[in-house]
């Protein structure tokens, strides 16, 4: 259910903006989706095309980019991609990300948000 909840709010934003600049019909919707955010893109474009039903945003093209995961280190000061399997206990509790160099807890810089990049819309006229 982590899709959907990612899904609804990406969702909610883009028909707020949509109905703000008076759109007759979205036709495209661009994301970026992070790769340490765990969200399975089919399920999203699933839930996407759900909660689109009777909208201004019914019908929307979705183009989802992943967006790379990049984290620095503290200790040894590495600063690069990490692998993050994908598990299902890490939709409940994110794992501790570690250093692939040295072990020690790394910051994550990108890759874990969810971001409306872009949307092209018809306007009332």
């Amino acid at each position: 259910m982590h899709e959907l909840s990612v899904t609804k709010r990406l969702f909610d934003l883009a028909l707020r903006a949509a109905l703000e600049n008076e759109a007759e019909e979205v036709r495209e919707v661009r994301l970026s989706i992070g790769r340490l955010s765990l969200v399975n893109p089919d399920q999203l474009v699933f839930w996407f095309r759900e909660l689109s039903r009777g909208t201004v945003l019914e019908g929307a093209r979705l183009y989802i980019e992943l967006e790379e995961a990049e984290v620095e280190c503290p200790s040894c000061g590495y600063r690069g991609p990490i692998s993050l399997e994908d598990r299902p206990e890490y939709h409940l509790v994110f794992p501790t990300l570690r250093c692939p160099a040295c072990g020690h807890k790394v910051k994550v810089l990108k890759g874990r948000d969810c971001v409306i990049k872009s949307m092209r819309v018809l306007r009332k006229k």
